[in-house]
């Protein structure tokens, strides 16, 4: 084909191969048909080890001198790399599996056990000058450039505790140089890790360059620390090892009511950052019932507007939260404007159920809690079995002076004069009134 007056064939072959062909049948082989059409000078693509995505190891571009500009008997020829997109549909980028391509070049040594290169080829500015009216073959490629080819960098995650290698990612640097250090995300309210390992349990704190922990990293991106030494094709400082600490339990970053929700667990941490307002939400289901066993760091902002109802009469705990474990840590938060009712039809019956808990274990830490405006609803058509239940205002079995605020009881339902509600303290007794 013709481009520029410039001939290029671009042919793909393995050189035994096509030899073996040719003497298998007598045909004339490529290197034949080259040289009856003039294109006599070749020059080689070796990938050196890797595989071109036409599935070859060797590409190869001839030329026809006749049909190109020549000064002074010498012809300068514009090689162009194999992957170059000027190149169209017979562009082909050679690939070699944990490696990346460092450019191409002329020479090629095996030096003490390491590949050394040199002569590396500038596509841009080098031409390589042949005689117009040279002998040449096109079996005989005038010049051969070898793929140079460079372990991808690494970076080698640790935990700085304990010094255990957590992951290792591999990258090429002449795609990727910086990877992001992991932030808190203001829009889910979780931490974004980027290119960072996780650690089950765990949530990631800071990361340093050293394992004594001296040299922390303090910018948005680490950047490439290694290099590639052109001249001879080969990685400089291709590890980098980052020691990371972490804060135990996973912890989200709340500023408002849908990021409490999406990560409402009963081992999850808070710290909010702005007051939540339930209105037209609901109190996750998980908490209502469930063992809570994380901690949540009101930093004086105000939950406010929950409404929970009791509605099922296989859990023996139920309130804001079903359960605060021993592990479980609530400090300086309000809540405020927020309601319990044990609904109609509910079996009271070895059940502990109270505003914010249904118990609060003695081991559990609440520090500057507050309840503003709580109530807690009895419906009339309750049945009370027998006396074996627990209904407090703060919760039904536990310490109930670690919550300061203003609590109510009432009846509500269809006969709320049925009820006679008696508060002492905290615990909450009920008799039912008959004519």
């Amino acid at each position: 084909m013709k481009l520029n007056h410039k001939a290029i064939i671009t042919v793909f072959l393995l050189l035994v191969c096509a030899l073996c062909m040719a003497a298998c049948t007598g045909d004339k082989n490529p290197y034949a048909v080259n040289d009856q059409q003039n294109f006599t000078v070749s020059v080689k693509y070796d990938a050196n080890g890797g595989l071109f995505t036409t599935n070859t190891s060797v590409i190869v571009d001839s030329y026809n001198l006749s049909q190109l500009p020549s000064s002074n008997g010498n012809t300068q020829l514009a090689l162009r790399s194999p992957d170059d997109p000027s190149r169209g549909n017979d562009a082909f980028a050679p690939v070699l599996n944990g490696y990346f391509l460092a450019g191409w070049y002329t020479e090629c040594k095996e030096i003490d056990g390491q590949t050394v290169y040199s002569g590396r080829w500038d596509f841009a500015t080098d031409r390589l000058t042949v005689a117009t009216n040279g002998d040449y073959t096109a079996a005989e490629p005038v010049l051969t450039l070898y793929a140079a080819w460079v372990p991808l960098f690494e970076i080698e995650f640790y935990d700085r505790a304990s010094g255990e290698l957590l992951d290792t990612l591999r990258y090429n640097p002449t795609t990727k140089n910086e990877i992001a250090v992991p932030v808190w995300s203001t829009e889910t309210g979780a931490i974004e890790m980027y290119d960072f390992p996780e650690k089950k349990g765990y949530t990631f704190q800071g990361a340093y360059y050293d394992a004594a922990g001296n040299n922390p990293v303090n910018t948005e991106f680490v950047a490439n620390l290694g290099s590639v030494d052109l001249t001879t094709g080969t990685g400089i400082n291709t590890t980098t090892k980052l020691y990371v600490d972490w804060t135990e339990g996973e912890w989200y970053h709340i500023y408002n009511v849908d990021q409490f929700l999406d990560h409402a667990g009963l081992n999850g941490n808070y710290i909010l950052h702005a007051d939540l307002d339930f209105t037209d939400k609901i109190w996750p289901t998980v908490l209502m019932y469930g063992n809570f066993a994380g901690r949540i760091e009101g930093n004086g902002y105000t939950i406010r507007n929950v409404n929970v109802t009791q509605t099922n009469n296989s859990k023996t705990n139920a309130g804001l939260f079903g359960q605060l474990t021993e592990s479980a840590a609530i400090t300086d938060v309000t809540f405020e404007n927020v309601s319990f009712t044990i609904k109609g039809g509910t079996r009271v019956m070895g059940t502990n159920y109270g505003l914010l808990a249904g118990t609060i274990s003695d081991q559990a830490t609440l520090t500057n809690v507050c309840i503003a405006n709580g109530i807690l609803q009895i419906d009339s058509s309750c049945y009370f079995g027998v006396d074996d239940y627990s209904i407090g205002l703060i919760c039904g079995m536990g310490n109930a002076n670690m919550v300061t605020g203003d609590v109510t009881c009432k009846a509500v339902g269809d006969a709320p004069e049925s009820l006679k509600i008696q508060v002492n303290d905290n615990t909450v007794t009920v008799e039912f009134l008959t004519e």
